[in-house]
């Protein structure tokens, strides 16, 4: 674990003092401005544009001095003119401020020092004509040259941002869009072109701003302190940020058609900044639009990714996000009804051992209730659900078809119904003496084990309803069992509950509510256990996954394949496959029935940090260190096609730490370190909205059986509950702002439940609505308070 990196502090004005550095005696003639010529086409943009020649207009500059409240106006042509000075008390005076004569004595010229502070102090306030005269004057007056390789990239991006400033605020968001890539951009050309010093010079210049980082840079944070390492051609070679940002593609920005023919016209027909067309036109992909410019709230929270936003047309491709019918909840539901109709309340414990008859009834019910034909009005399904056979999966045994129907008829059946007024009771597990020692957490479906990933390669797994945790029986009593019996699966566990009440204490009993499983030689990153309770996956530092029998336990199967630390496993929603993620930059379908890989999913040059299964198994949600989501498919693709993601979200500002698919498949759910919990449509890629309330980041997230409430938890020692289905179907009738695109947490929210110094890792909610917290306490002596998860 890890604490959150620090922010960087707003920079101070360095001049306390600027008569010092600025002489009122003399007059300066300011030469005019030259204008470069040049030509160039920007991608997927009609080029037919006469060089229509414009006249250079007078602009006027303003030189400000805070700490003294005075303003002094240089005309372009040379002519200095008196302005007003708004003075603290209110008064208003006029004085005349100009810079010395040109002059060939040492001693008359500025200090570097000084000259340095008065750039700083105009480029703060967006001055960039100011700037550009100021240099220029300084150079012809005393022959001082200040960076003379990176004078271009100054200038250059001064006058773009200069150029944004000047647009109205309708559409002044949009083209600060360029900013940050084209800064991106030029630090990294000034390194590779051995100006390092230069380099940083430039990257504190801007960084520095307090417009900047409230506004483009506010949203690249984490990416910033990656780049400011980049001091050394070889560093730029060997650095995997470089390599997603750069040769991953182009950095893709979307405009509507107004603001690219404004664009088009300053980077084509005025000519003004060369540099700025070469870089667009080598790395930047325009995109337009339809309609009018979007909010400037909308693009805030959709920009974030490392190469822009989304492409429209990588969301096309049809999902089907339905759910499959033979494991619908309705169905088990339907098929409840028509047992109890035909048995009777009599019956209804199902023993039947007085009556044969109807004993077998009922089991040759069950079973002919999943294998019948349907009739033609039950084959009418959602058109969004994949067909059964779409990804092989295999059919449910009967011992599996008997633990859905017991389950449904003793747990769904008494499953509490949320709403704001009914609100769940939370049951919070606090584990002791594992802070910065444990890396994850897993809770059984039925909510009876508990296991938790260590930092020392070793798991435990607790029993959490006072049972002692089962074995297999020996194999010479296996063979004296009757394989025809119903109730087989349960008459091969030992059975240890015939002992005294009264033994329940002793120190010997304790042993068998626990166990430690080894064999890996990493940390432990992420742990799943399957659907029945019978399997457990892990995944290690060591490269490795490996398969454990909850029921002998021991090591199955070691899964290996990965070529780097495994951050994430987990098992399909049946059961059959699972899926893992690395930081090879893959993620791996895999069967527990064979050794090797079934898929691979390859990310370029991002490593792939967590994972989701879909509720129907045919998709799998990723996100990687770009802080993009994406979604796979399973289904093979064609000969010599590479895997492409048919879903991909950009929104995050920081990495995502959890995702999790509603319960109806159609929503995608994600939460991280930004504290943002983001909603997604499955059926085009859109954001639904972004819901905000946390004050630190988010690890874990669940939702209610019905899938009605949403619950977070957070490192902010909170767990907070969200109406997500009032929220949906606020956005289903046309009642959400979706144009904004931030939902007030006050809204949605129900109810914060917050714990005393527990950082809250897993979230989880039984089969009747009862929620259970998880999380590792914080000792209070400790020196740093919240701690983050690696």
């Amino acid at each position: 674990m890890h604490f959150s990196s620090p922010t960087s502090s707003s920079p101070q004005n360095p001049i306390s003092n600027p008569t010092n550095s600025l002489s009122t005696n003399n007059v300066l003639l300011l030469p005019s401005n030259t204008t470069s010529k040049m030509s160039f086409i920007i991608p997927n943009n009609n080029t037919n544009n006469n060089n229509n020649s414009s006249q250079q207009q007078q602009q006027q500059q303003i030189i400000s001095t805070p700490t003294s409240g005075l303003t002094t106006s240089i005309n372009s042509n040379g002519i200095n003119s008196i302005s007003n000075v708004s003075l603290s008390s209110g008064q208003t005076t006029q004085q005349r401020l100009s810079f010395p004569q040109r002059t060939t004595s040492q001693s008359q010229q500025i200090p570097q020092e000084e000259f340095a502070k008065i750039l700083r102090v105009l480029q703060e306030n967006n001055m960039t004509e100011s700037v550009e005269i100021f240099k220029k004057e300084y150079q012809s007056l005393f022959n001082k040259t200040t960076s003379s390789f990176s004078e271009p990239y100054f200038t250059a991006l001064d006058g773009y941002i200069s150029y944004v400033q000047e647009q109205p605020d309708t559409s002044r968001h949009e083209f600060s869009q360029l900013i940050y890539p084209l800064f991106v951009h030029m630090y990294l050309d000034l390194v590779e072109k051995d100006h390092a010093q230069e380099a940083q010079d430039f990257f504190k210049n801007y960084v520095q701003n307090t417009n900047l980082q409230a506004t483009v840079f506010a949203a690249h944070k984490d990416d910033l302190f990656r780049i400011k390492s980049l001091v050394t051609k070889e560093l730029i070679a060997q650095s995997e940020y470089v390599k997603s940002f750069r040769h991953n593609g182009r950095y893709w920005i979307k405009l509507c058609n107004a603001s690219l023919e404004l664009l088009d016209q300053f980077l084509i027909k005025q000519q003004k900044y060369p540099l700025l067309t070469k870089i667009v036109q080598a790395y930047f992909q325009l995109e337009i639009n339809d309609g009018s410019a979007r909010n400037a709230e909308t693009q805030r929270l959709l920009s974030g990714g490392r190469l822009g936003e989304i492409k429209t047309e990588d969301n096309t491709n049809r999902m089907y996000y339905g759910l499959l019918r033979d494991h619908d909840l309705t169905r088990i539901l339907q098929h409840k009804a028509i047992l109890s109709s035909s048995t009777g309340a009599d019956n209804e414990d199902g023993v039947g051992d007085d009556q044969p008859s109807t004993s077998k009834n009922r089991k040759k019910l069950k079973k002919d209730f999943f294998n019948q034909r349907q009739s033609k009005a039950s084959l009418k399904v959602d058109p969004n659900a994949p067909q059964l056979t779409r990804i092989p999966i295999p059919e449910l045994r009967e011992h599996e078809r008997m633990d859905l129907i017991n389950t449904f008829q003793e747990d769904y059946s008494r499953m509490l119904k949320i709403t704001p007024d009914n609100l769940p009771s939370c049951c919070y597990y606090t584990l002791l003496n594992g802070y910065l020692e444990i890396n994850c957490l897993e809770v059984s479906e039925d909510s009876t084990l508990l296991a938790v990933g260590c930092k020392n390669s070793s798991i435990y797994v607790y029993s959490l309803n006072r049972r002692k945790l089962i074995t297999m029986k020996l194999p010479s009593e296996l063979e004296r069992l009757d394989k025809s019996n119903e109730h087989i699966y349960e008459q091969m566990m030992t059975n240890d509950d015939s002992k005294d009440n009264t033994n329940q204490n002793n120190d010997s009993d304790i042993l068998y509510n626990q166990r430690l499983l080894c064999g890996h030689t990493g940390p432990i990153y992420g742990l799943s256990m399957s659907r029945e309770k019978w399997f457990l996956l892990s995944c290690s530092e060591d490269y490795t996954i490996r398969l454990w029998s909850l029921l002998t336990w021991s090591c199955l199967i070691t899964f290996r394949g990965h070529t780097q630390p495994v951050f994430d496993v987990q098992f399909g929603p049946f059961g059959h496959y699972f899926a893992s993620c690395s930081l090879d930059k893959t993620a791996r379908l895999w069967c527990i029935e064979h050794a090797q890989t079934l898929r691979i999913y390859t990310d370029g040059c991002n490593d792939i940090e967590t994972l989701c299964f879909h509720p129907n198994s045919n998709y799998i949600a990723t996100s990687s260190s770009d802080r993009i989501l994406k979604i796979w498919d399973l289904l093979e693709s064609k000969e010599g096609q590479q895997m492409k993601p048919i879903r991909q979200m950009s929104g995050h500002k920081l990495n995502v730490c959890i995702l999790k698919f509603s319960k109806d498949g159609r929503y995608l759910i994600s939460a991280g370190y930004d504290r943002q919990i983001m909603i997604w449509d499955c059926s085009n890629g859109s954001l639904v909205t972004c819901l905000l309330g946390h004050s630190d980041a988010i690890f874990s997230m669940d939702l209610s059986r019905d899938g009605s409430i949403l619950c977070t938890g957070s490192a902010d020692f909170s767990i907070r509950i969200w109406n997500f289905g009032q929220l949906i179907k606020d956005k289903d009738d046309g009642k959400l702002d979706t144009l904004q695109r931030v939902t007030p947490s006050a809204k949605y929210e129900l109810v914060t439940y917050r714990t005393k110094r527990t950082s809250t890792t897993l979230i989880h909610f039984t089969r009747r609505n009862l929620l259970l917290g998880f999380g590792v306490f914080i000792p209070p002596n400790d020196s740093t308070t919240k701690a983050t998860k690696t």
